[in-house]
């Protein structure tokens, strides 16, 4: 049998309209054999990213989250799931091996819009999501 998985484009602007981080995926969709590894592709212009999913019925789940000293995955993704967290190259790449039917989703790469000086503490991977006011 066969998985897909979906890859997107994603691009943050600022309110002011002007181009202010950005998150380049592999935009071609992919048919991967169950058992085989996939590698999803992200380039980055800021190393806080998620890595999260949409499932077929349309459930949103956390992926993956990594910084520049570390990475941290959702409880499903022990022992199958990984990161190429490369700083030098601005890479984000997610590994699955070996992919499994129940992997089936659209993966979305994306940035972190927290920052230190914020006012709203990061929650515990899994719980809500807050998003700091500009």
């Amino acid at each position: 049998s066969c998985v897909l998985l979906l890859p997107l484009l994603i691009v943050f602007f600022t309110d002011r309209g002007m181009l202010c981080d950005k998150v380049t995926q592999s935009s071609l969709d992919r048919m991967v054999a169950s058992g085989s590894e996939v590698v999803l592709l992200c380039t980055y212009s800021d190393p806080d990213l998620f890595w999260y999913r949409i499932r077929p019925d349309y459930s949103f789940q956390f992926v993956f989250y990594g910084d520049k000293s570390r990475s941290q995955g959702a409880y499903f993704t022990q022992g199958r799931f990984s990161v190429k967290h490369l700083l030098t190259q601005k890479a984000f790449h997610l590994v699955i091996s070996p992919v499994r039917t129940e992997d089936s989703a659209t993966y979305y790469c994306a940035m972190s819009t927290m920052r230190q000086n914020s006012s709203c503490q990061v929650p515990e991977f899994g719980a809500q999501w807050c998003l700091q006011q500009r």
